[in-house]
Parts: structure tokens; sequence; C-alpha cells
């Protein structure tokens, strides 16, 4: 590609693969992307949300709107996928990551038949 995306770019594209069922390498290929990049990316936009993407040399004005604490946002997400994941160990489901580098849900014990 040989240019530098911005941070909401890398989002877009993120939001993109998660909506689709290709696989990482396709979809980089699509989209002119090293798959190392984009892997590198996905870790960070989960780590540390949309500041995670940008540039350590790079200045980035804030994306939220004016008032809005980012740290205040950041932990209204944490605390929303901590409430999603127990609400999958409620119904015994675990998030595994198959062979082909994809999320799935596993149940953690079998129904019982009783």
């Amino acid at each position: 590609m040989g240019k530098h995306l911005n941070p909401l770019e890398k989002e877009f594209l993120i939001r993109q693969y998660k909506g689709s069922n290709q696989k990482m390498t396709d979809f980089c290929e699509k989209a002119g992307v090293s798959t190392g990049a984009f892997q590198k990316w996905m870790k960070q936009y989960e780590e540390f949300g949309i500041e995670g993407l940008a540039r350590a040399d790079a200045e980035i004005p804030c994306v939220l709107p004016e008032g809005i604490d980012p740290t205040e946002e950041a932990y209204k997400r944490e605390i929303l996928k901590l409430r999603i994941e127990v609400e999958r160990l409620k119904k015994n489901y675990t998030v595994q990551t198959n062979e082909d580098g994809e999320q799935e849900y596993v149940r953690l014990k079998e129904k019982s038949t009783k």
C-alpha cells in the first residue's frame, strides 16, 4: 500500500473483517494490508480501543465529542465486555480460537440429559 492509515481507517477495516466470514489472509490481500500489521491492529484495538491504533509518532485528535471523558468511555466499554462474558459463562459458553484463527463459542460442559 505504501501509505499510513489513520486510526479511523484501521478501525473501519477491523469492523469490516469482523463482519465478514473471510479468512484473514484473503481479507488483508483485498485491503492491501499485510497480515502481520492487521493482526497487530486488531490486538491494539481490542486492548486500547481506537486510541491504540494511532502511531506512536503521530498526533491524533480526540474522536470523542467535546465534554466526554475518554477514560470513562474506556471503562464503560470494559464493563460491557465483562457483562457479556459473564452472561456467556452463565450459559456455559466460552470463546475459543480455532485453527483458522477465528473465534467460536464452545460449551464448557454438555447439557444434562436427565
